[in-house]
């Protein structure tokens, strides 16, 4: 039903949101019944709008009547804040539970492969399995066994040694491509997690891949002859 928002006077500032069919938390309906708003729905911003414009009007007069404005208008603000910080994540592990579901597990993985070579923000992550960035990497840890920001890093450096073993593309390429900024950070994770140097890595990989290839065609020759 379309409400029509009763927008407030100075002496309605004064008085304490939700105390009354006309404090600002009210609203009417269209058969002029008031219908509280004070219960954790959303601000009409029509209402924000009308507080700073009443304030900016009453500053050329009387300051304390634009200060009254501008303090209300401050109050509806952190309502607002803090009922959107009650709502963003509405997925609650129950207490004890430090575990993810397995949905939760599965959609993690696939943001992380579908965004292996751009920005992974832990918020991003928590976010796209409805919970808080705290909840998410206390149950993440006690899963993987390991911190978001590690998991994220080994599948990039996993990902660098498919690209370093299949294609010819020059590690400046395959680092941007993995979702690091250049050739020398992907030298220093890939050290980090590997332990050699990632050319030294794949020349010695590739050896071994040519050698394995030859002794593959040396065997069928030799039982022909």
């Amino acid at each position: 039903m379309p409400t029509e928002t009763i927008l407030p006077s100075v002496r309605q500032i004064d008085r304490p949101a939700g105390t009354g069919p006309n404090s600002v938390g009210w609203t009417r309906s269209t058969n002029g019944q008031p219908i509280d708003k004070s219960d954790g729905s959303p601000i009409p911003y029509a209402v924000l709008v009308k507080l700073v414009q009443s304030a900016q009007q009453a500053l050329d007069g009387d300051d304390d009547e634009a200060k009254r404005f501008i303090l209300k208008a401050a109050d509806l603000l952190d309502a607002e804040v803090h009922r959107r910080a009650a709502t963003e994540f509405p997925e609650r592990l129950p207490a004890g539970n430090r575990h993810l579901a397995p949905w939760q597990t599965r959609r993690v993985i696939q943001v992380v492969e579908e965004n292996v070579g751009g920005k992974i923000r832990l918020e991003d992550l928590a976010r796209s399995i409805r919970l808080s960035p705290r909840q998410f990497s206390r149950a993440f840890s006690g899963d993987f066994g390991e911190t978001p920001y590690a998991y994220v890093l080994r599948r990039r450096i996993e990902r660098a040694r498919e690209l370093m073993l299949l294609t010819e593309e020059s590690l400046a390429s395959i680092a941007v491509r993995c979702g690091l900024s250049d050739q020398p950070h992907l030298t220093r994770m890939f050290h980090r997690l590997v332990g050699e140097s990632p050319a030294s890595w794949r020349r010695r990989h590739r050896s071994a891949r040519s050698a394995r290839a030859n002794t593959a065609i040396e065997e069928p020759a030799a039982m022909a002859a």
